[in-house]
């Protein structure tokens, strides 16, 4: 699912932009956001509204593999091994080459709940900015849950979204908009990568780290993880049951685990049908080469969806990375 027109996109554009209202390219502030996740680095640029914060043009974007959570497993003492630190600085490279492309202004660089477990994750920092100069910044577990949920609340931007549900890794937030009350948001500890923990430890009695695959699932298994998704579900906050049910409220689902594995593979359009999402689950459920990931992620969806009578949701294209160009705290 592409978020991001392709560099060329949008010239014309610009140059319009500069004959009718030259002022306006002075607002403009071109910026790349760096997100590092557990095993890959992601990366957008884009000019941003200064006054505003609000992307006017997409310019680039794009991943790259780094395996920085595998490296650390692998390590006995939660210490990065020197090749992860040589491979880390090699990659920071090209992403440099890629700012100076493109001239960026300003570059942010986040990383998260895997640098903050490395003992040695300064000395990476301090080699990537020595030879770099890009700075990357470990953020805390509550600038981190501030972050989620302001990228997360971007989406409500959108007049007809009422709620929006947000999948990360580690957790979920269901986030709603009231004029009345203002936002409010439930975060539970269960994600994608926690939640299919919790169907192989639990439910698989499979021992903790063993890399096994989730799949297969007996039909016994499969009703048990749907079980705990309902019980899940059902410690949703009445705030949020209540716009739930009311006529044609649209639900939005955002995150990894609604961009990057089943929803795309059901439907390969913007919308997720329950139905569909349900004859997903019982094909991939019995084969051994299944993405544990995917199936879990929709096992979890799937729970919810069933408990709070939710027929079918759309997906948003509006990722953490888009939202890091967009959190003024990063930038000022």
């Amino acid at each position: 699912m592409q978020i991001f027109n392709k560099a060329s996109v949008g010239v014309y554009a610009l140059a319009a932009l500069f004959f009718c209202c030259p002022s306006a390219l002075a607002m403009l502030e071109r910026r790349m956001a760096i997100e590092i996740e557990a095993n890959t680095i992601y990366f957008a640029i884009a000019d941003v509204n200064k006054k505003t914060d609000k992307v006017y043009r997409h310019l680039d974007y794009g991943s790259l593999e780094v395996g920085f959570y595998d490296d650390l497993s692998s390590s006995d003492n939660c210490f990065f091994s020197n090749f992860m630190l040589k491979r880390a600085q090699r990659v920071f490279e090209k992403l440099r080459t890629r700012q100076e492309h493109f001239k960026v202004v300003k570059v942010r660089a986040i990383a998260t709940d895997t640098f903050r477990e490395a003992h040695n994750a300064e000395e990476l920092v301090q080699q990537v900015r020595r030879t770099t100069g890009i700075d990357i910044r470990i953020l805390s577990p509550e600038e981190e849950d501030r972050m989620d949920f302001l990228s997360a609340f971007s989406v409500t931007d959108n007049a007809e979204t009422s709620v929006v549900w947000d999948i990360g890794k580690e957790s979920f937030q269901l986030i709603i908009s009231d004029p009345e009350t203002g936002p409010w948001a439930r975060k539970s500890g269960f994600g994608s990568v926690s939640f299919m923990e919790y169907l192989k430890e639990v439910v698989q009695n499979k021992p903790p780290q063993v890399p096994d695959s989730l799949s297969p699932l007996t039909s016994k298994e499969l009703e048990a993880g749907i079980t705990f998704a309902r019980y899940l579900a059902r410690r949703t906050p009445l705030i949020i049951r209540k716009e739930l049910k009311k006529g044609k409220v649209k639900i939005t689902g955002t995150g990894s685990a609604f961009q990057e594995g089943f929803a795309e593979d059901i439907s390969g359009s913007s919308t997720l049908d329950k139905d569909k999402l349900k004859r997903y689950i019982l094909d991939r459920a019995s084969f051994s080469d299944t993405n544990g990931a995917s199936l879990s992620s929709a096992i979890l969806v799937f729970g919810f969806m069933e408990e709070l009578d939710i027929t079918e949701l759309s997906i948003s294209d509006h990722n953490s990375t888009v939202g890091m160009l967009e959190y003024p705290v990063l930038w000022y």
